[in-house]
């Protein structure tokens, strides 16, 4: 199969921000997630900026982003973040998982049953974060509270209806860009601030390892490129995430 087509792949991404991205001085700090499922064509020969015209304009698609938070339409979906704290849904989630309303099939796998074999790209402006996107843990141990509040309640006798935990880590949603025959590509821009912080350069260095281990995981379902201006970086190499996959850049 052909590979995609890194200048091309640049060029993509930069169209993206260009037209949907919000200003990077919002609280979300542009952060917002897309992606495409295009023929192969747009993936691997000279870019043309004619691979969503089928799409509204781009005026338009914002203005729904911020009524609505997800845009789906024929070769193009996007999301931003939605609410605030505890009750935040990220970008990412709302296009790769069920949403809350308990949808059957979500935005991402909908696009990809729209054009069989095609070039699917999955971008986000930050990398997904290391608190709950890229958390298996996590969501196990909300599974685990669930099942003890359910057994409790079983024990005293309570007939109450336990909702299920909500899954917020999207590892096991990218089984669809797996399984996707046609090219693919999972894409950020910036390492997610909050993931490579540290007081001292001992804090910074564990938590990088930490992302690099976690990064892997998406790496080695779907490759994952680092894209910034005129040119992206593949993260895994020698089955080891790059440094440039693991630091951030000065901001545009």
């Amino acid at each position: 199969m052909a590979e995609m087509d890194p200048t091309t792949l640049a060029k993509i991404i930069q169209y993206m921000q260009d037209n949907y991205q919000h200003s990077t001085e919002h609280k979300d700090k542009g952060q917002f997630a897309a992606m495409i499922n295009v023929p192969v064509k747009y993936c691997t020969g000279r870019f043309d900026n004619n691979f969503l015209s089928g799409e509204m304009d781009s005026q338009t698609v914002k203005q729904l982003l911020k009524k609505d938070f997800v845009y789906e339409g024929g070769n193009l979906v996007l999301a931003i973040p939605k609410g605030a704290g505890k009750k935040a849904v990220h970008s990412e989630r709302l296009l790769l998982m069920c949403g809350e309303n308990g949808d059957a099939v979500t935005p991402a796998r909908n696009l990809l049953n729209k054009v069989d074999g095609g070039c699917a790209v999955f971008y986000t402006y930050n990398s997904p974060c290391m608190e709950r996107c890229l958390n298996q843990l996590r969501d196990e141990d909300e599974r685990k509270k669930v099942e003890k509040e359910r057994e409790r309640n079983e024990k005293k006798g309570k007939n109450v209806e336990i909702p299920p935990a909500v899954e917020k880590c999207i590892l096991n949603s990218l089984s669809m860009l797996t399984n996707h025959q046609g090219l693919k590509a999972f894409v950020f821009t910036r390492v997610y601030d909050n993931d490579i912080k540290g007081n001292t350069a001992q804090e910074i260095q564990d938590k990088k390892h930490l992302l690099a281990a976690a990064l892997k995981l998406v790496a080695e379902r779907v490759p994952l490129y680092r894209c910034s201006g005129t040119s992206c970086v593949k993260c895994l190499n020698d089955n080891q995430i790059v440094g440039q996959c693991l630091s951030n850049l000065p901001k545009r």
